[in-house]
């Protein structure tokens, strides 16, 4: 017998016609149990809503019986769903509670509590398989409304991560290298959306042992990548940025798990001039100090080089403070600039032989952006006059997300269905300086925009994605 929740004897299209028949009993479910909340707790659930969302499209149906269960349509459990949409920690340890004491009589098949243990993603959720009257199984969930946010924008990113697990899974291979790279982006782009979600809400309240366990472990991994990251920069950034990016790289270091020790090794590698090539030498590996010799030194003449340039922006821009500044930014970014290119060139000379690595592609580009936002951030910093007012963004910013939005304006876009989200979320972006990028795409996309007056209060979001890679 087959291992899923729906009627084997119904073919896929079956149950789709099943589901559609059976939205009116989901309906009244959620209905039904939000009264009864609001009866026995006065006050606490006032406002929530019960979404029902439409059916899922028949052919993501069909894929993802291929990609995630070979093919068994009985275990597909979310062509049907429902969620509440709370706001609060208490809120969801009471429904929490309701649910463990008459799980039997609401007929739910499978409880799974995301906000003891999260996602692999780190969403959490409370996720229920719940049999209706007329036999079929529809997913009911518990959202918190600021993870629901993140999970409409982090949705595109899920679905892309989706996409290369089930591109290997049906070419019936792993993950190449360069597949694993992007997909640990994605997944590490996610974790940080839904970690400033959770945060905000106080929802680490919520976790079992294990669950936060898990989390500190991942965000041990997070500090540790952080440590690397700044010890990469410091010892491609020249002389000056060494210093303070060294002691960026030990402090994550020792924030993650690393020794004293370890730490210290760290700081003199990235700070000290030349101090990976002395331990690199002191270890006797020829090889990794004429390595590390010769990209410090075109870091150091890349930092020369950077000032140069960077005061020459700054002084187009404001003579004297604009000067100085643009000489500092100039000094970071030729630095890691030069020693990245001579990285690449040392590591893949024999490609770069055969013309396998577009270097001079890669490094144009890298270089354009990086005066494009020297001018742009450097212009803001003396601009004493509001970037942005939240009404104008509003009004300016069209009503759907496109796909060359920066991710700042696809932000404020999604929640344009309501004032009050779009104003919380333009305060969100603007505390993260986050504006002149909004602004940049307003006067860039005149065409794109429509003035309309304000929306009224509504909430209307996708279901975030559910559930997350390894976690089936």
């Amino acid at each position: 017998m087959s291992e899923g929740l729906q009627n084997p004897e119904l073919s896929l299209d079956q149950l789709y016609d099943q589901a559609a028949q059976a939205q009116p009993e989901l309906k009244s479910y959620g209905e039904n149990f939000l009264q009864y909340l609001q009866d026995k707790y006065p006050g606490q659930f006032d406002g929530v809503p019960f979404e029902q969302a439409p059916l899922k499209e028949i052919e993501r149906i069909q894929d993802k019986v291929q990609a995630d269960y070979n093919g068994d349509h009985t275990k597909v459990a979310d062509i049907l769903r429902g969620r509440f949409l709370v706001e609060t920690p208490e809120q969801i340890e009471i429904v929490r509670r309701e649910m463990a004491a008459f799980q039997q009589d609401m007929h739910i098949e499978k409880y799974k509590d995301f906000y003891a243990e999260p996602l692999l993603t780190h969403f959490r959720t409370l996720n229920t398989q719940v049999r209706l009257p007329g036999g079929h199984v529809a997913e009911f969930r518990v959202d918190q409304i600021d993870l629901a946010i993140a999970g409409d924008q982090t949705h595109d990113l899920y679905e892309e991560m989706q996409k290369i697990e089930r591109t290997a899974k049906l070419e019936n291979r792993p993950l190449t290298e360069a597949e694993m790279e992007q997909w640990e982006r994605l997944l590490e782009e996610q974790r940080i959306e839904f970690d400033r979600a959770s945060n905000k809400a106080n929802l680490d309240s919520l976790l079992n042992e294990k669950g936060a366990a898990t989390l500190q472990s991942h965000r041990n991994d997070r500090l540790a990548a952080m440590s690397e990251t700044f010890g990469k920069l410091g010892k491609n950034g020249g002389v000056i940025a060494g210093i303070a990016l060294g002691t960026l790289s030990s402090a994550f270091a020792l924030a993650s798990g690393s020794s004293k020790a370890e730490a210290a090794e760290i700081f003199y590698e990235t700070a000290v001039p030349y101090g990976e090539t002395e331990l690199d030498l002191a270890r006797g590996d020829l090889d990794a100090a004429a390595r590390s010799a010769t990209i410090e030194t075109a870091s150091n003449g890349g930092s020369l080089a950077g000032a140069a340039a960077g005061a020459t922006i700054g002084t187009l821009i404001m003579p004297g403070v604009g000067t100085a500044i643009g000489a500092g930014i100039g000094l970071l970014s030729g630095g890691i600039g030069a020693g990245y290119i001579t990285e690449k060139l040392y590591d893949n000379y024999a490609q770069l032989k055969s013309g396998a690595v577009n270097l001079v592609q890669e490094t144009a580009e890298s270089l354009t952006s990086a005066v494009e936002n020297t001018r742009r951030y450097l212009a803001s910093w003396f601009d004493d006059d509001p970037v942005l007012d939240v009404q104008v963004a509003f009004a300016s910013l069209p009503d759907r997300v496109m796909p060359d939005m920066p991710p700042e304006v696809a932000a404020l876009v999604e929640v344009k269905v309501s004032q009050t989200l779009f104003e919380q979320r333009f305060a969100e972006i603007e505390e993260h300086d986050g504006l002149p990028e909004v602004l940049a795409y307003i006067e860039a996309h005149p065409q794109d925009t429509e003035h309309s007056a304000p929306a009224p209060e509504k909430q209307s979001m996708h279901y975030a994605h559910l559930p997350a890679p390894g976690m089936g």
